[in-house]
């Protein structure tokens, strides 16, 4: 019978013997789950910065419809490197009323990217969800933690 463990299973397995109090753990949207959030926060006395994708559907679309012109924390990088010229947009707000534990604010990172070799645009909007207070985290120090993902 095929093993039916994958990364998303051993999430709590392969953090618990580490101490985590303080730091801020990172992940891709395969771990944008509710219980990630509690064992993280509750058991471990970390923080999180989840990226949300459209594998969690109704919490990405929910994310997307925020006010974001009311943003009033933005963020603002331009780098130039592997080919292409890249502009990230980085709002954010705080997450009173989003039904995931312990969320205190949500980003959204917009990043305008230009081919140096076609000239190519695309633009892209990816969600952030934290714990982390507007105090704790600026839209600065979650671009940097979304990049460091």
């Amino acid at each position: 019978m095929p093993d039916k463990t994958n990364e998303s299973t051993c999430f709590a397995a392969l953090l618990a013997p580490f101490d985590l109090t303080g730091v801020v753990v990172t992940a891709d949207g395969l771990h944008t789950q509710r219980d990630h959030a509690v064992f993280l926060v509750e058991e471990k006395e970390a923080h999180y910065a989840l990226t949300v994708k459209k594998n969690r559907p109704t919490l990405h679309e929910h994310l997307r419809t925020l006010p974001w012109k009311q943003a009033t924390a933005n963020y603002y990088d331009r780098t130039v490197g592997h080919g292409r010229k890249e502009t990230r947009v980085v709002q954010a707000l705080t997450a009173d009323e989003l039904d995931f534990p312990h969320a205190a604010q949500v980003a959204r990172i917009t990043r305008h990217r230009t081919s140096l070799k076609t000239g190519k645009r695309t633009r892209e909007a990816v969600y952030v969800i934290t714990d982390l207070t507007s105090r704790q985290a600026s839209p600065e120090k979650i671009a940097r933690l979304a990049r460091a993902q």
